[in-house]
């Protein structure tokens, strides 16, 4: 039987190239649209990804100076403040079902807890905000311990937190407490605890390293640098309180402090028609630390009294009498006894201004323009899920 041979094709109509172009072009317009939308989701998951993983935790929740404080660094430190906090409450919880609130000598104690644990949970209320300005301060305190030249080593650092966790590299020896031939011993000594050796030391800390670390997702070098800055706290006070000066301009003051308008205006027209200051600030005023002595207050230097009677005490000349001046505690009629440009502080003042001058310049420099605070509440790392 005779094989039959293929048809040949019959040739394309005009029409029919007409229809295959356009449907090969509307599937390229397809692919090309499918393409485009393709890499239109790539894109926004890769800007996703950047703005979760990059972005958002380079992002500053404040600028110290043209130093930012990331934002990651931050969620760290608020993670481990949360941890301690929440430790803190347990611990103190624990000692209160030991006590007994039918005791009478236990209900000071109970109180005195119940007042801690009310601090401890406002804390956790407000832990954003308060590892927010806790961090400020620490970076004003780098900056400007870097300004006064103050450093802290990396030996100082190992140095203080062998010391914290109670390991000493070279104990001091034991003296022994001579014994006199007529001691009679009648209870057996207590042994004295076994120093902690290196190895202990270093599985303690290991320990307190994992803690953080899972806890807060804090490093080695970061919990370091948390230890460092403390120590440049501490150098700083010292720095600061040397710097306070000694001497400054004083006046030297006294006082009637009355509760109304009415009777300082009364005391001051006696004042004004001859009476003794002195006399009538033991008769009148209401200030019962000063009023025996004449209403003295002693040398004043400036910035020591609310601003109001500041103003008035270094304007006056030696020997006048203010006007009534109101401040927060009543009104006052102030007379100048004397008044000196560079008399020496008195010792306990001086002692109290250099105590507070870290945290008096702190106060300041805080709430200047050196710092931008770009903190938002949901920039607070969520509890972790029980």
């Amino acid at each position: 039987m005779a094989k039959h041979s293929p048809k040949p094709p019959k040739p394309e109509t005009k029409k029919a190239r007409a229809i295959r172009k356009r449907e090969e072009q509307q599937a390229l317009y397809i692919y090309i649209g499918l393409g485009a939308v393709a890499l239109i989701i790539l894109l926004l998951l890769a800007l996703g990804l950047y703005q979760e993983f990059y972005a958002k935790p380079a992002s500053p929740v404040a600028i110290v100076g043209s130093t930012p404080i990331r934002t990651d660094a931050y969620q760290k430190r608020v993670r481990l403040e949360r941890y301690n906090l929440k430790r803190n409450k347990e611990a103190l919880e624990s000692q209160k079902t030991l006590l007994d609130p039918q005791k009478e000598e236990d209900k000071y104690y109970i109180q005195l807890i119940d007042t801690q644990l009310q601090l401890l949970q406002s804390r956790l209320e407000n832990v954003g905000l308060l590892v927010l300005e806790e961090m400020i301060e620490e970076e004003l305190i780098r900056q400007k311990a870097a300004e006064e030249g103050v450093t802290v080593s990396a030996e100082e650092v190992q140095l203080y937190i062998e010391r914290l966790f109670g390991y000493e590299r070279n104990p001091p020896t034991p003296t022994p407490t001579p014994v006199t031939a007529t001691l009679t011993i009648t209870e057996t000594p207590t042994p004295s605890p076994s120093p902690m050796s290196e190895e202990d030391f270093q599985k303690l800390y290991q320990s307190f390293l994992a803690i953080l670390n899972k806890e807060a997702g804090i490093s080695e070098q970061e919990y370091r640098d948390m230890v460092a800055v403390s120590l440049l706290r501490e150098k700083l006070r010292q720095v600061l309180a040397d710097k306070v000066p000694t001497t400054a301009e004083q006046v030297h003051v006294r006082h009637i402090l009355l509760d109304s308008e009415e009777e300082a205006k009364k005391v001051l027209e006696e004042l004004r028609q001859g009476a003794d200051f002195a006399e009538l600030a033991r008769k009148y005023s209401k200030d019962e630390e000063t009023k025996e002595n004449g209403g003295d207050l002693g040398w004043l230097p400036k910035g020591e009294m609310e601003p109001a009677f500041d103003a008035a005490a270094f304007s006056l000349k030696v020997g006048e009498i203010s006007d009534v001046i109101r401040t927060s505690r009543g009104y006052h009629i102030i007379k100048v006894e004397g008044h000196e440009m560079d008399r020496e502080l008195d010792p306990e003042y001086l002692a109290k201004r250099r105590a507070s001058a870290l945290d008096d310049w702190l106060r300041q420099v805080k709430y200047s323009d050196k710092v931008k605070r770009l903190w938002k509440p949901e920039m607070v790392p969520p509890e972790k899920s029980s």
